[in-house]
């Protein structure tokens, strides 16, 4: 072989700019994250705790889970009716508040 790489083996520049434009965009997303948190906590804290906490679970906010209306009324001691109507009203509650940048598509229903 001669000093010459194979058209095969990814040169190293390339590897490494490849590698940084990933951690780039990485960063990107996890500021857009932490932004639609903060928007979002700000939102919620203005509810009533059952609207927040029905939203927060069925959202899976609290751990990255979202849970059918039967696993969150029982976790909450509510009926599945309870947990759907609680859930329409705080999505109304936010609706009311007017457009909220970056979360509008989940409002959307």
């Amino acid at each position: 072989m001669t000093g010459q790489m194979s058209d095969q083996e990814p040169r190293p520049e390339r590897r490494s700019r490849r590698a940084d434009e990933r951690r780039r965009d990485e960063d990107t997303d996890d500021a857009a994250v932490k932004a639609l948190r903060t928007r979002l906590s700000g939102v919620l804290r203005r509810l009533p705790d059952i609207e927040r906490r029905v939203l927060e679970l069925r959202m899976g906010l609290v751990d990255g889970v979202p849970a059918k209306p039967g696993q969150v009324a029982d976790r909450l001691g509510l009926t599945i009716a309870e947990v759907k109507r609680i859930e329409t009203r705080a999505f109304e509650r936010i609706r009311e508040v007017g457009p909220i940048k970056g979360l509008e598509k989940f409002l959307e229903r």
